[in-house]
């Protein structure tokens, strides 16, 4: 049997999201030789999980066991969205094109989604409607 790390020790000794304490505690079991199908059964992962945690530790040490992913970001920050919101309410005349322009311009961002912009335009307090298509007299 392998000696364990101390890094993989303390890292199980401190509080973690239970995903990365299973994955540190897969790569304990599998440094003390213990089977792959006994530690899936064990942790109720796949043997393809506890391999990745191998290879994640192996390249990046206990930090390959942390979760990388985060959530979405929001595109503009808190003071940033609420910069938008003044200049919106400073504006006499608006449309979604020109807000989609200042943030671009000011910014360097573009939403993907056209909600995103009415979401800004509800939240400064502009009600808006869509105009009615035009009909073309024939």
């Amino acid at each position: 049997m392998a000696p364990i790390p101390e890094d993989i020790t303390a890292f199980l000794a401190e509080p973690h999201d239970s995903r990365e304490y299973r994955r540190a505690l897969a790569v304990k079991l599998a440094l003390l030789g213990y089977l792959y199908a006994a530690i899936s059964e064990m942790l109720d992962v796949t043997p393809g999980f506890i391999s990745q945690a191998k290879k994640a530790y192996a390249q990046y040490g206990v930090d390959g066991f942390t979760l990388k992913y985060q959530g979405m970001q929001p595109y503009l920050s808190p003071e940033e969205r609420q910069s938008v919101l003044d200049w919106l309410q400073d504006q006499q005349e608006w449309s979604v094109a020109l807000l989609q322009t200042h943030i671009e311009t000011t910014y360097g961002i573009v939403f993907q989604s056209q909600q995103s912009y009415y979401q800004l335009l509800d939240e400064a307090k502009i009600t808006y409607k869509k105009s009615p298509a035009h009909e073309s007299s024939a």
